[in-house]
């Protein structure tokens, strides 16, 4: 029988307001013709939120050039230099499709949009001020679709911003981190004063990293976050080394962070504590509050408030195709809903991005794990032809156990989310499934429910009705069996 029916969040610190996004680069960013095609059907499975961007080095003039045109102004988006094309189409459809852009402004830019061109490389030690001059275009430019951005992507990976390090006889000490700062400090309140009330977020930090042993070492994110606001091994402020002296927090409007799990379940905890999975979300949000606590971040949002986060990256590479590195199908769908009930039940976390919706290509000329350097974690192999986990995408459900092993906790969402009634059913032993309960979900689709576990249990959730502009039917979410204790 059941215990208790729960129409909203439990009072474990629920996460009332997760939002559920893709990031698909191949898609949001490559021919216009494809996202027209795709977000639709982002839109009808119930995605709230897509990661676009805003490339400075793609839109600017003269890339490759060490000095920028002649009387060029890089903060007027009326300028006939700059390429708009591609991001104004992309922008126009998600906004049509009701779909919320979260747009990451980022570099590398331009070669002559480093503080140093001559040193050859655009990622190189970006000049700050043209960037928040690209940056206040942006916002001027689509101010009235975006809401949100993200400066710059992954500023903890060499790929997008050197040096990361800067290493003597062996000894390597963090510059990346400081590096943002300044990038964020100029680029912030450029954004600010061009879209009124946008939410600035920063990081969207690379999950992993490696030990350094040259300049161009990936950081591991909570090293780099630790460095970013200052916060010494000790957990107080530090103001004393070279990187610190001259210190300004930065004031963001939320963290975005990517965090992967390597393949490991949503329950398993990364072995580095300078790293964080979906199931380390504590890690990050510990180094958030003694940022916080010691002056080196500032809540733009609300000072008193904790920082949120916002995991605008995340997905499981699949095998097949990827037979190196991939989890196994079911494996993959089952660890997706997880996720999902993980990030929700984190108040802090108010975004859960699906990387990516589709997978990329294999590379005809790769071997081992050269040939999967793209990305295989897509809901639909690279033809179209869907994996297990693109239906339990539109109906994520979870059960488990309580603690005193005597009840079953089962959660779910119904997308795209709305207020739906749902039929909770529950199947004994080997025996039929029955109707068990029936709720009405939140406003945005998601559902709690407690019930007595006496044997061994298999439970689902259905509801009736209409997506996109298909017929009303009948929507079956995947099934979940525990054993009483």
């Amino acid at each position: 029988m059941v215990l208790a029916a729960l129409v909203v969040p439990s009072a474990a610190g629920a996460s009332k307001q997760l939002e559920i996004g893709v990031s698909d680069p191949a898609i949001t960013d490559g021919d216009p013709a494809v996202l027209t095609a795709f977000a639709p059907r982002w839109r009808d499975a119930g995605v709230d939120v897509a990661m676009v961007t805003a490339d400075w080095r793609a839109i600017a003039p003269d890339a490759e050039k060490e000095t920028p045109p002649v009387g060029f102004d890089g903060s007027d988006p009326q300028s006939s230099l700059y390429d708009w094309e591609r991001l104004d189409r992309m922008i126009e459809t998600l906004t049509r499709n009701k779909i919320d852009p979260i747009l990451t402004v980022t570099g590398p830019g331009p070669l002559w949009g480093s503080s140093d061109p001559e040193h050859g490389s655009a990622r190189y030690r970006p000049d700050t001020v043209l960037f928040a001059q690209f940056a206040a275009a942006v916002a001027r430019r689509y101010g009235d679709d975006v809401d949100r951005y993200t400066i710059w992507y992954e500023p903890n990976s060499p790929a997008n911003l050197r040096p990361q390090y800067i290493c003597v006889r062996k000894k390597c000490a963090e510059r990346s981190p400081s590096i943002y700062r300044e990038i964020f400090a100029d680029a912030a309140p450029a954004i600010r004063a061009s879209d009124s009330g946008a939410a600035v977020y920063a990081g969207a930090l690379a999950g992993r990293g490696s030990n350094p042993t040259d300049s161009d070492s990936q950081m591991k994110p909570l090293i780099w976050l630790r460095s970013f606001g200052c916060l010494a091994d000790n957990n107080k402020a530090d103001r004393t080394s070279a990187k610190c002296v001259d210190f300004t927090p930065a004031e963001v409007d939320g963290f975005a962070y990517h965090p992967d799990q390597r393949a490991q379940s949503p329950s398993s905890h990364l072995k580095s504590w300078a790293e964080a999975g979906i199931g380390d979300t504590i890690r990050i949000t510990h180094i958030l509050d003694f940022l916080q606590e010691t002056g080196g971040l500032i809540n733009n949002e609300k000072e008193s408030s904790p920082i949120s986060l916002f995991y605008t990256e995340f997905g499981y590479q699949t095998n097949p195709p990827d037979v190196f590195s991939g989890v196994g199908l079911g494996t993959q769908a089952t660890w997706l809903q997880q996720s999902a009930r993980l990030a929700f039940n984190q108040a802090r976390v108010k975004l859960l991005s699906q990387y990516i919706w589709r997978d990329h290509a294999i590379h005809d000329n790769g071997q081992g794990t050269d040939a999967y350097d793209g990305s295989q974690s897509g809901l639909y192999m690279f033809d179209g032809s869907e994996k297990p986990s693109a239906r339990a995408f539109l109906n994520p459900f979870w059960a488990s156990r309580s603690s005193d092993g005597r009840s079953a906790r089962l959660w779910g969402q119904v997308r795209p989310g709305a207020a739906h009634e749902v039929v909770v059913e529950r199947r004994i032993g080997r025996g039929s499934f029955r109707r068990l309960s029936s709720v009405t979900t939140d406003a945005n689709g998601y559902f709690e429910l407690s019930a007595r576990l006496k044997a061994t249990a298999t439970y689902r959730f259905y509801w009736v009705g209409r997506v996109g502009k298909a017929s009303s039917r009948r929507h079956l979410s995947a099934a979940m069996t525990l054993k009483r204790r």
